[in-house]
């Protein structure tokens, strides 16, 4: 994830939630990135670390601390605000998809030279089932509807994943003996999302 942003190891901090402690002092951060999860916070089926995770959203929103969610980033973000995570019904997401913006995408400034319709790597069993309404929706795949979301002007969450490169996507497949599915290098365009993010997100 550090080198996809382009950032030096004294730059980044990562943290596993299932396995270690949450930061108790947040506000020393410039931005914080909440990654994938081999694990769906769907109600009913959430676990104790999943449940500790939701205070430390709601303080980095609070704060108003730049926050990018990615695929489960976005899961668990959507569920801190009282929204509801299920199985998709259109079935699993993986593998190379197009990307479509719409026109608030088009304007917004995370997609900043990117066009309206491009190509992202994904992996996913679950989505967000809808939005609020003050959430601004900014892509849709044909998969998943809700592809990337605006929360205000400092929060902004994607189920696809702009970090993966073409190898880690091919490894995901095997570890998944997952066989059927297109496979593109999406790197460009992914770190030029995550560069964007960097640049008019982060002070």
């Amino acid at each position: 994830m550090r080198k996809a942003f382009g950032l030096r190891p004294e730059e980044w901090e990562s943290v596993d939630a299932a396995f270690e402690p949450l930061p108790k002092d947040i506000a020393e951060y410039s931005a914080i990135v909440i990654g994938g999860s081999y694990e769906d916070p769907v109600m009913g089926r959430e676990k104790p670390w999943m449940r500790r995770t939701y205070p430390l959203i709601k303080k980095i929103i609070k704060k108003q601390i730049p926050l990018l969610g990615i695929c489960g980033g976005l899961q668990f973000t959507v569920r801190t605000f009282g929204g509801k995570i299920i199985d998709n019904p259109k079935g699993r997401e993986f593998g190379t998809i197009k990307v479509r913006l719409t026109q608030a995408g088009q304007n917004d400034t995370l997609f900043h030279g990117i066009p309206k319709n491009f190509f992202a790597q994904s992996s996913h069993r679950c989505v967000a089932k809808n939005l609020k309404p003050s959430w601004k929706l900014l892509g849709s795949s044909e998969l998943c509807r809700f592809q990337a979301i605006a929360i205000g002007s400092h929060i902004r969450l994607l189920q696809f994943h702009p970090e993966m490169a073409l190898s880690e996507l091919k490894a995901t497949a095997r570890a998944k003996q997952i066989k059927a599915y297109s496979a593109k290098n999406t790197s460009k365009t992914g770190k030029k999302i995550l560069q964007n993010f960097l640049k008019y997100f982060v002070k």
